[in-house]
């Protein structure tokens, strides 16, 4: 669906003027019409699941064999410093 920025329903129109009132309540049914339409797209987008639970288990499993791996572990020695450094930098700049 693709709306014009600033497009009204009584643009363009001479016969159609609104007074200050009927502006600002069409404004708020407009913002509300907006509102209702991304609720339901939030709903339909928590609702759809992106992959079947096979899927999702498959998934999973391969994450955890990539955590168990020699390469994985080796990795994680490696950046240790760095990520130890940009914890106490982190630490540095913003004290509790």
């Amino acid at each position: 669906m693709s709306v014009a920025p600033n497009a009204h329903w009584s643009q363009g129109r001479s016969c159609t003027e609104l007074d200050p009132q009927e502006a600002a309540n069409e404004s708020r049914l407009e913002l509300l019409d907006r509102v209702i339409g991304l609720e339901q797209q939030l709903n339909e987008l928590q609702t759809a699941n992106l992959l079947s639970p096979s899927e999702t288990i498959a998934v999973e499993q391969r994450l955890a064999s990539m955590h168990a791996s020699a390469a994985w572990r080796v990795g994680r020695i490696v950046t240790l410093p760095l990520r130890a450094a940009r914890v106490v930098a982190r630490r540095l700049r913003f004290p509790r």
